[in-house]
């Protein structure tokens, strides 16, 4: 009886060890022109999902090197409920940690977002993003065949 009952006990904690150590993926959409664009969350640009955001890093890509262009940080560590950011313009609650430099058109840039998703009972950390370029006046995904890290600088 007393195996069963430690059993019972260490069941719930196993299954808490285990979500901890998961992670989930969210999409991050790239949109707008090239002085503003607009980072939004979830698989349907046109229908951005709310996402609980820690913070949001866009770097520039080019000769292997990655050089932060914008960085923000939720306050207190404490995420956000965000369905979308404009390109330098951080959101209540946010620190920017690297002022917005200028973007360029052709230029490859990494855009990663995180945070944390689920419920009351099962938050479980989110990391989502790509590498995108401005090219004929629109956002496209860098992430397709034939584009390597420093092209396009």
């Amino acid at each position: 009886m007393l195996r069963r009952r430690a059993a019972w006990r260490a069941g719930p904690a196993l299954a808490a060890a285990s979500l901890a150590a998961c992670s989930a993926m969210i999409p991050v959409n790239i949109s707008g022109d090239l002085q503003r664009p607009t980072a939004s969350f979830g698989p349907d640009p046109t229908h951005p999902q709310k996402a609980c955001l820690g913070g949001l890093a866009v770097h520039e890509l080019s000769n292997a090197m990655m050089r932060p262009v914008w960085l923000i940080e939720a306050r207190g560590r404490e995420c956000q409920g965000l369905r979308q950011i404009v390109y330098g313009e951080a959101p209540d609650g946010f620190e920017t940690t690297v002022e917005a430099l200028p973007l360029k058109p052709g230029v490859r840039y990494a855009v990663v977002g995180y945070g944390v998703s689920g419920g009351p009972l099962s938050r479980v950390p989110w990391r989502g993003g790509g590498d995108f370029v401005f090219e004929d006046g629109q956002w496209r995904s860098a992430e397709g065949p034939g584009l390597g890290v420093g092209q396009g600088a």
